[in-house]
């Protein structure tokens, strides 16, 4: 159940999206920012996954135009998995009101990101992008966890719930590359 949590983080780490209605691609067309490829290693990756069970040290997201995703993560004992899936993301009405994860005043998104591999999880959570900084917290949802409540637009950065209390140790910070 925690690797499937940790894969599920992962993934949707990795599908923190953003869309600017500003953002212009080839020939006007609207390019969503989170596609690309992100990093996140050492004290980027999240608490939660940095420490026993997961043991998390780097990982590697790729998005894709057509709402596809793939992410390595790579533990301490330098064993990859990689996870694939599709993501959806919906902009809201909050920003980031945090100056500790370099995306204050960035837009947060709604992100559903469904894992097909390895494990079929569905994952929800939010994620704000600024330049080349993203910041993303996202819990497995279905099959749910007992006690663990994915975090919200409204709650912001650090919402996600366990046992009716906040923590903020699925906190992710990326880079694009």
């Amino acid at each position: 159940m925690k690797k499937s949590l940790i894969l599920m983080l992962f993934v949707t780490a990795l599908l923190f999206v953003s869309c600017d209605k500003d953002d212009s691609g080839i020939n006007g067309q609207i390019t969503d920012p989170i596609v690309g490829t992100w990093v996140s290693e050492g004290a980027n990756v999240a608490f939660g996954l940095r420490v026993a069970p997961f043991k998390i040290k780097k990982i590697i997201a790729t998005f894709n135009a057509n709402k596809s995703y793939t992410v390595v993560q790579t533990d301490s004992s330098d064993v990859s998995t990689t996870l694939t899936g599709t993501y959806t993301n919906t902009e809201t009405t909050y920003t980031d009101t945090s100056s500790v994860y370099g995306t204050k005043n960035a837009k947060i998104w709604d992100i559903v990101a469904n894992q097909s591999t390895p494990t079929a999880l569905t994952a929800t959570g939010i994620y704000a992008i600024s330049g080349t900084a993203m910041t993303y917290e996202i819990i497995q949802t279905t099959p749910a966890i007992t006690g663990v409540t994915a975090p919200t637009a409204q709650g912001g950065f650090g919402s996600t719930t366990i046992a009716g209390y906040k923590y903020n140790i699925y906190v992710q910070k990326y880079v694009k590359q």
